[in-house]
Parts: structure tokens; C-alpha cells; sequence
């Protein structure tokens, strides 16, 4: 009888441990769904359950890590994890981010047949265009930028309140708008032919701007592009045509945009009022981690009325706002305070999109335990937008202008506001 409590009391523990580390792992992968990495990454510290190595490849990898990332997820052996979609989309992500067009390519191909079955018929159709990008770089050099310690760049403001940036290449020299939130960077046909840059073969890529048009587009490769004395090569452009970049007939035109592959080799990226800086020597950093990279853009983390979730955040946009997702975990509160209002708003392709927000006035947010004050917060009710259910809306220079000095650093993978 002994013995048979003393195997029940065994059996009951081996169940409760088993029982708590089955929450353990579906409470660390529900906070990686939620973009909540700081979390996830703690608590996985904590846990280290099976799937560990997994998820230090998912933090290093929104912390622009891949190659730490892909060093994690290599040293994983005989988990089935390597067999997940999740696993293959992160490994497909290291390959984009680290320039191996070669295996981001292989790699897409993968979760198109394979794994085609996780995919909304648009997402798949998304992922097939992805793939359409990777297949006309195979074999092409991979960007790289020429080491650095700090560098100073003079900007201005465009007519569109846009940061911008003088762009050098092929004894030619204009000024590019430089913008966190464009995934890749884009170039106008007739900037790209007086800039030297190499226009791959048609291969039916088109990209969808923020209002939700579909541009087609070339791809190509810079040889070498100047920012200042920073030296860039190889680096490759979303190639529109001039008339995709013109808007107010012909009032406001844009040559091109420095994006995110860029940006985010950039280490801590300082913004004031007249200059950028680009550093790759600051020192280890005890801001809390609050800025990270999300596939081919940064977000940020956000808090509101308590609740901290993230957002995109893109300097190239004027005004920021607030999706579907926002809405929804909010909305008692919104509904009582804010008005409809009827907004236009236009991105590359000058296409025009009318629509119904929701507007709040003198509403306050929290950034890095930054008080933000907005004078006017818009709120989409009807669209989570282009970035999906995940990212609460997208925020822009209304915000970030407002400060004297920006700090984000995609090295230590923080953002900072101050006066």
C-alpha cells in the first residue's frame, strides 16, 4: 500500500510539473504572437522548456540579431519544431535580413508549398511577390556598408514635412527622404538611370502602398551609393516610375527613400532638428528594450491608458494612426470621446483614399516613460491596415517631431524621445 501511494504521489507531480510546463509554453508562445518580446524573452529565461533555443532565435532576431539568430536555431537537434512553419518563417526572415537572396528564396518556395496551408489566399499572394523579389537578386552581392565609428548628416525638411537626406552616386547627387517605414528602399526610374543603378529583368513585382494600391515595380541594384562619406554597396532598390512619386500634380515629387535595410545597419541613429547622427560605438545602453525589428520594419512598444502594446513606427509618415486593433481594446473610451471625421490621405502612385476616423483631441501616450501629448489622435474603426491585427497603428512625425532629439537604436533596441 505503501508503495502504491508512493507511486500515485509520483505519478500526481510528474502531472502537475508536466501540466505547468504545457501553460509555460503556450503563455510564451501566445506572448510572441502578442509582439510582447521583452516578456516572452523573460519568461522563456525562466522556463527554458523545450522550444528554448527556439525563441532566444525569435529574440535575437527582432532585436536585429539574425545571425545570432540563426546560430540559436541551428544548434536545435531533434525537436519538431524544426518542422514548423513558424521555425522555416523564421529562418526565412534571418535570410532576408542578412542579404542571402539565395536562401530567402529557397526558403520562401518552402512556405509556399510546403507550408502553403498557414496562409490567407492575400498573404499567400504577398509571400509569392516576396519571392518574386528574392528570385531576381539569386546570385547577386550582398549590401554591405564600409565599417564607421560616427557619422554626422546635414538634413532638411521637405515640402511634405519629411526628413531628407543628400544620396550620391554615379557623379550625381540628390536629396532622398529618409524613412524608417518603407520596407525597401525605392527609387524613381529616371533617378535610378542618372544614378547608375542596375535594373534587374521584370520578374511581376508589384508593391502595395499604404493606402492599399498596387504599383509595379522593377528591381535594382546600386553599386555604390553615398550618404555623406558612408559608403553603401549593393544595395537594392524598389525601381517606380517617376509618375508613382509625383504628387499635386507635379507640386511634390519624391527621387527616392532611404528604407529599412538600410537604416538598420546603421547602429543608434540620432534625429535633431537639422542633422542625423549615425553611431556604431555607443555603449551598452540601460534603456529598456522597447524598439524592435518585425520582418521588414520597426516597431515600436506603446503605452495608452495603461496598456502597452506595439506599433510600426515610420518617420516618413506625417500623421500617425491608429487601426482596428486600437479601436477594439479600447473602445468604450473611444467611442465617449472621440468624433467621426471624413480624412484624405495619399501615398506613392498619388492615389487619393477617402475615409471615416475616429478623433480624439489632447490625448497622451507613454514612449520609453515619455509623456507624448497629441493634439489630434485619428482612429481608424474598419481597417487593422497593412500591418495586420498585431501592430495597433503607425506612428509618425505628429510624434516623434514634437522633440528635439530621437534617438532609435537598432544596436541596443530602444527609442528615445527628449527636449
Amino acid at each position: 500500500m505503501k508503495t502504491r501511494h508512493k507511486l500515485f504521489l509520483f505519478l500526481l507531480a510528474f502531472e502537475q510539473v508536466a501540466f505547468g510546463q504545457t501553460n509555460l509554453d503556450n503563455k510564451i508562445k501566445e506572448l510572441s504572437k502578442q509582439h510582447q518580446f521583452v516578456k516572452m524573452d523573460s519568461l522563456n529565461d525562466k522556463g527554458k522548456e523545450k522550444d528554448y533555443y527556439f525563441y532566444k532565435g525569435l529574440f535575437a532576431n527582432v532585436c536585429n540579431n539574425p545571425k545570432l539568430s540563426n546560430t540559436y536555431l541551428d544548434s536545435i537537434k531533434n525537436n519538431p519544431i524544426v518542422n514548423n512553419y513558424e521555425f522555416v518563417k523564421l529562418k526565412n526572415d534571418n535570410y532576408i535580413k542578412t542579404f542571402n537572396y539565395d536562401l530567402a528564396y529557397t526558403s520562401s518556395k518552402t512556405l509556399t508549398t510546403k507550408y502553403k496551408k498557414h496562409f490567407s489566399e492575400d498573404e499567400l499572394n504577398e509571400e509569392i511577390n516576396a519571392q518574386n523579389i528574392w528570385q531576381s537578386l539569386r546570385g547577386q552581392p550582398t549590401q554591405s556598408i564600409d565599417a564607421f565609428s560616427t557619422v554626422i548628416l546635414p538634413t532638411l525638411k521637405d515640402k511634405a514635412g519629411l526628413i531628407t537626406i543628400n544620396v550620391s552616386a554615379n557623379s550625381t547627387s540628390t536629396d532622398f527622404v529618409f524613412d524608417t517605414g518603407a520596407g525597401i528602399s525605392c527609387i524613381t526610374e529616371s533617378t535610378a538611370k542618372k544614378m547608375g543603378i542596375i535594373l534587374l529583368p521584370d520578374n511581376n513585382v508589384s508593391v502595395e502602398s499604404f493606402t492599399g494600391q498596387a504599383n509595379k515595380v522593377l528591381i535594382g541594384l546600386a553599386p555604390e551609393i553615398k550618404l555623406g562619406e558612408l559608403t553603401i554597396k549593393n544595395t537594392m532598390f524598389l525601381v517606380y516610375p517617376d509618375s508613382a512619386f509625383t504628387f499635386a500634380n507635379g507640386a511634390y515629387v519624391i527621387n527616392g527613400i532611404i528604407g529599412f535595410p538600410i537604416a538598420k545597419e546603421l547602429g543608434t541613429i540620432t534625429i535633431e532638428k537639422d542633422k542625423l547622427t549615425f553611431s556604431k560605438n555607443e555603449k551598452v545602453n540601460q534603456n529598456e528594450k522597447n524598439f524592435f525589428v518585425d520582418q521588414l520594419r520597426a516597431i515600436v512598444m506603446l503605452t495608452y491608458r495603461g496598456k502597452t502594446f506595439p506599433y510600426n513606427f515610420d518617420s516618413g509618415a506625417q500623421v500617425s494612426e491608429f487601426n482596428k486593433s486600437f479601436y477594439e481594446a479600447f473602445k468604450s473610451y473611444l467611442d465617449k470621446v472621440g468624433n467621426l471625421e471624413t480624412t484624405k490621405s495619399s501615398s506613392a502612385g498619388g492615389q487619393e483614399v477617402t475615409s471615416e476616423v475616429l478623433v480624439l483631441k489632447d490625448e497622451e501616450i507613454l514612449i520609453n516613460k515619455t509623456l507624448v501629448k497629441m493634439q489630434k489622435m485619428q482612429v481608424d474603426r474598419s481597417s487593422y491596415g497593412i500591418y495586420g491585427k498585431i501592430n495597433y497603428g503607425n506612428i509618425g512625425q505628429d510624434v516623434i517631431g514634437q522633440f528635439k532629439k530621437v534617438t532609435l537604436s537598432f544596436d541596443q533596441n530602444y527609442l528615445k524621445l527628449e527636449n
